[in-house]
């Protein structure tokens, strides 16, 4: 997804996703996923690869890529919700939300679910 029309959409868009839409809801990085998999496939398929990507996020042990090599411990969400994905992090790692190797963290799952997206949509429309 690179040039036109994609180079049109303003990346301020997806703010509003950060600390689980600033309500601990949604993970951001998740939403972000679901409107980039809605920008280049029908409704059907958007329906199946965002139920797959959500099925996938709540099993996966994150962050599997560390900025920074930092090994931070991973986690399972169980859930899609922000609160859950990062309150179990905090907890096992014993930091909070303004502790920068929790940021580093989030970095990682936005990158991980990057990822996987880019996979999904190879395999589907490549």
């Amino acid at each position: 997804m690179v040039g036109y029309p994609f180079n049109q959409i303003p990346p301020e868009a997806f703010i509003n996703g950060a600390a689980g839409y600033g309500r601990a809801t949604l993970c951001g990085s998740l939403g972000v996923a679901a409107a980039c998999i809605g920008m280049v496939t029908d409704a059907d398929t958007q329906r199946e690869l965002v139920g797959e990507l959500f099925d996938w996020y709540k099993e996966f042990p994150f962050p599997e890529y560390q900025p920074e090599g930092l090994n931070l411990p991973t986690t399972v969400a169980e859930s899609v919700l922000c609160a859950d994905s990062v309150g179990k992090f905090m907890e096992v790692h014993g930091v909070d939300m303004a502790h920068p190797e929790r940021k580093s963290r989030c970095a990682g799952v936005a990158a991980g679910i990057a990822g996987k997206i880019t996979e999904m949509l190879n395999e589907r429309l490549g």
